[in-house]
């Protein structure tokens, strides 16, 4: 059988023959479009003054966000934070030799030094948009209550609502950065990021495909189990929080 017959492989431009390698686990996949779905959400019952759900969806941020950190610990190896957080040489060079050419990356199986920080600062915005909504205090929701409010002073409460109503707009920047960053790595660079995050699947040169076998991956049993124990872990929270 010819490599041009192969199962699952492609030929490129310059007729290097093409792999499908595996890059994104479950996980992590489950995590990025849940987080999606529950920042859209969250967004949708503001707009509607809909605080039940306003409160679960920000109650699954937090679930979410808790999940991500560990998994950054304990999760397949281009998971870890350790694997894709660089110096800022690193990504100052790699910056520079971005806007070069519409020639595909493939230097890095996972995030890119400057798409690993993106990473990190989505999870901080994130993380304190929902921490200071269990703190917030206020009557654009029918006077809603965040479930920590009773534990703090009203000073606190109100420099949590500032924070709240404030940060949700760097949110909806890095997000806009995010899907740009997205449209330019598939128009320009050829990369479909979006589609690797859907399928966790990548198609790459052979040359360079042994790069991305090294990937060690997590069991998937164990980052569903984390998962469900960090949504127990904030829903529990919640309840004792508002007395049972």
């Amino acid at each position: 059988m010819s490599d041009q017959t192969k199962p699952h492989q492609t030929q490129t431009e310059n007729s290097e023959p093409e792999k499908t390698v595996r890059l994104w686990d479950f996980p992590v996949r489950l995590f990025h479009w849940a987080l999606v779905v529950a920042i859209a959400t969250s967004w949708w019952s503001n707009q509607e003054v809909m605080i039940d759900i306003h409160a679960i969806s920000g109650y699954s941020v937090l679930a979410l966000v808790l999940f991500r950190i560990i998994w950054g610990f304990v999760g397949s190896s281009n998971a870890r934070f350790s694997d894709f957080l660089a110096g800022p040489g690193k990504v100052i060079g790699y910056m520079r030799k971005l806007p070069n050419g519409s020639v595909r990356d493939l230097t890095y199986p996972g995030h890119n030094p400057a798409g690993g920080w993106m990473v990190v600062v989505l999870i901080v915005l994130v993380a304190i948009q929902a921490i200071s909504g269990l703190f917030t205090s206020e009557d654009t929701f029918l006077f809603f209550d965040g479930p920590l409010v009773a534990y703090v002073s009203s000073d606190f409460a109100s420099t949590m609502n500032f924070i709240h109503h404030t940060n949700i707009n760097l949110i909806y920047a890095a997000v806009a950065l995010h899907v740009l960053a997205a449209i330019f790595y598939l128009m320009v660079k050829r990369e479909n990021l979006i589609g690797a995050m859907i399928t966790g699947v990548r198609k790459v040169p052979e040359s360079i495909a042994n790069s991305f076998t090294q990937i060690r991956f997590a069991s998937p049993i164990l980052g569903i189990a984390i998962l469900v124990v960090c949504g127990l872990a904030v829903w529990g929270m919640v309840i004792i929080a508002r007395g049972g």
